[in-house]
């Protein structure tokens, strides 16, 4: 476990039944952290892409549903604040509400049937799925020649 954790992204994942599930889809972390037999942080070095999603729920049902696909950034670069990511993560897709949330989430069963270990998809595959799951059309077949060949300079952190 590296000395300064403060450098890594830290993601707080927390379960309490029928309210609060925050809980990460996939990922590597480099380390997880037991807080309480609730809560655990996941920790993630530079350049880590994961699934993070927060779910909470009150007596009247869903209240918040949250999907984000995340990759982690070294200090001192440009990041986005998450709720639950600490320092903040650069955002690849962030998807809200039930019907999107469900719809990203069964995208993302189906592709790892055919792309298999989804941390290795490549960032610029990830935005185009932003941009095309809102707007309810199926995001462009992964092809990891393809999009490794097309988009080798953009994944790269600036």
């Amino acid at each position: 476990m590296p000395s300064n954790i403060e450098a890594l992204t830290r993601v707080d994942l927390a379960f309490y039944p029928d309210t609060v599930n925050h809980w990460l889809r996939f990922g590597e972390p480099l380390h997880i952290e037991i807080l309480d037999r609730r809560r655990s942080r996941a920790i993630f070095t530079p350049c880590a892409v994961f699934a993070y999603v927060r779910w909470q729920a009150n007596e009247y049902g869903t209240q918040s549903w949250r999907c984000f696909i995340l990759q982690a950034t070294e200090p001192g670069h440009v990041v986005t604040g998450v709720a639950g990511v600490h320092p903040g993560a650069r955002i690849l897709v962030n998807v809200r509400g039930s019907t999107y949330s469900k719809r990203l989430l069964a995208f993302l069963d189906n592709l790892e049937k055919c792309a298999g270990n989804l941390c290795n998809v490549s960032p610029a595959y990830w935005r185009q799925v932003q941009l095309r799951l809102p707007l309810r059309i199926d995001p462009h077949p992964y092809d990891v020649a393809q999009w490794s060949r097309r988009h080798s300079g953009s994944d790269v952190l600036r």
